[in-house]
């Protein structure tokens, strides 16, 4: 469900309209995030290490409000929930687009997610019908340590989803850390909404269960 947002008397105003008017509103950062206890605690129960933090991270979304906040035909809306669109990789031809519905319960979310990542891994081409107005474009590089990325984006589009994207996981001084992406549309989210994500994250993958 989506509630549309007063904007002229919303205490964002002056910033949406001032970067609604950017051919490339998006600004982003690139942290590392402490792993070391997740992969703990998915070894110890037998979980899939990346749909847990998956799970995790649009968890922490959804508790981040900036980050369910989006423009529709110029129109701002707070979405009630969002969900995830994941690129998913594919043996010997290019990724596909996915869409999985957020849900608390992690069984069933990842249950869900690995039906339409195996659909997805079947199938050829790219399924644009998955993209909806309410999801965070995920997206992993589990071969890359990076410091920095970027992403190809029609700039003549009204695209103000989040971006968010996975590294590869390497230990440190006996820690695992990932590299995590941020991008958002700063029109939209601010540098202490994406920090706000980022603790919030950073204490979902902290969780003792």
């Amino acid at each position: 469900m989506k509630h549309k947002v007063d904007v002229q008397n919303w205490d964002r105003k002056d910033h949406f309209e001032f970067y609604s008017r950017f051919k490339e509103p998006y600004h982003g950062v690139n942290v590392s995030i402490d792993i070391t206890a997740l992969k703990e605690l998915c070894k110890k129960k037998g979980d899939s290490l990346f749909m847990t933090y998956l799970h995790r991270a649009i968890k922490a979304v959804n508790n981040i409000e900036a980050f369910r906040l989006r423009i529709i035909k110029g129109v701002v809306y707070l979405f009630d929930t969002t969900h995830v669109t994941m690129t998913i990789a594919r043996e010997n031809v290019p990724f596909g687009f996915s869409f999985v519905a957020f849900n608390e319960d992690f069984a069933v979310f990842e249950a869900e997610a690995q039906k339409e990542f195996t659909r997805v891994r079947q199938s050829k081409g790219l399924d644009l019908s998955v993209s909806r107005e309410n999801v965070v474009h995920f997206s992993a590089l589990p071969w890359i340590d990076f410091t920095g990325i970027t992403h190809a984006r029609d700039l003549e589009s009204e695209d103000c989803s989040p971006k968010i994207t996975f590294g590869k996981i390497t230990q440190k001084d006996g820690r695992w850390l990932m590299p995590v992406s941020v991008h958002v549309h700063h029109g939209l989210v601010y540098g202490k909404d994406v920090a706000d994500f980022i603790q919030n994250f950073q204490m979902q993958l902290d969780r003792p269960n």
